[in-house]
């Protein structure tokens, strides 16, 4: 790859060092930065996706050799019907990279090939880490997504 230029690729058992660290600088940017973090967690997490590429992929962003951003997505049945849909565990770019809106829109193009790929009848990505809120919306809005919803927290 040659100097800014950003391949995005699915994920390899190669990567899970990487996407922890990636995930550490995401947790230390969210509204859970002050919840345990597990790299043990983590590591168990993604080498079952990885495992079972029927249920759950992986898409990282790579430039200059270093990742750069990823997305986890999983697919699961609605509640009411054994049709399926795809979502997000988590979209990430580290904010060193945050230039450009390229890097995430390819991650959430290729996650959602895959999930159509794998007979989702629809992405339902999310954003629930109180990081850049409005900014997320408009973005996803911009793609053609449609604001169904809100997630609420309280802390117990």
């Amino acid at each position: 790859m040659g100097k800014g230029i950003v391949e995005i690729r699915q994920w390899e058992k190669k990567d899970v060092e990487d996407l922890i660290i990636l995930s550490k600088i995401m947790w230390e940017e969210s509204m859970y930065k002050d919840i345990s973090f597990s790299e043990d967690r983590l590591r168990i997490q993604y080498n079952y996706l990885l495992s079972k590429p029927f249920k759950g992929m992986g898409f990282v962003a790579i430039e200059n050799n270093k990742m750069i951003g990823a997305i986890v997505v999983m697919l699961s049945k609605y509640f009411f019907s054994n049709e399926i849909f795809c979502f997000d565990l988590g979209l990430f770019i580290n904010p060193k990279h945050r230039k450009s809106i390229k890097t995430p829109a390819k991650l959430i193009k290729v996650a959602g090939d895959w999930g159509k790929k794998k007979g989702a009848k629809e992405f339902r990505p999310a954003s629930s880490v109180g990081v850049r809120i409005d900014k997320i919306e408009k973005f996803y809005n911009f793609l053609k997504f449609k604001t169904v919803g809100n997630v609420f927290s309280k802390r117990l």
